[in-house]
């Protein structure tokens, strides 16, 4: 591909819970959910995992401040709850970014970094960010 591509998502990991008591729980629908042992994409996962997440953007310009903060106005409301959850489903909170990066030196590099007010959510219910990039 000849731009850049790139999504931010919010999920829930753990090992023994079902994503559907979470939905009810948080009372957010999830963009997916994944089941331990259940074929993804010819894959099984080792965890269930409940996500939230951005469109798939496909352009020059990717944005992460922008995406993250589109994902963390959605979960803001619900602070209390997602904290309660990672008690509750023994969940482990996490933002994910997963950039592909164009090979034509003429695009610029996506824009990664996140705001404070980003940084500071993702600290209060004690998530961590994890980045995958790829070259296209």
């Amino acid at each position: 591909m000849d731009t850049n591509e790139g999504r931010v998502y919010f999920a829930l990991d753990g090992d023994d819970f079902d994503p559907d008591e979470v939905t009810k729980f948080l009372g957010i629908q999830p963009t997916s959910v994944m089941r331990k042992g259940s074929k993804v994409d010819g894959k099984l996962p080792k965890i269930n995992s409940w996500s939230v997440s951005t469109e798939n953007v496909v352009n020059e310009h990717i944005d992460v401040f922008e995406m993250a903060t589109e994902i963390i106005n959605i979960l803001k409301p619900k602070k209390n709850l997602i904290i309660q959850a990672k008690e509750r489903f023994n969940v482990s909170p996490r933002l994910e970014v997963v950039l592909w990066f164009s090979v034509n030196e003429e695009h610029s590099t996506p824009a990664i970094g996140f705001e404070p007010e980003t940084v500071s959510f993702l600290g209060e219910i004690g998530a961590f960010i994890d980045i995958d990039t790829y070259k296209h």
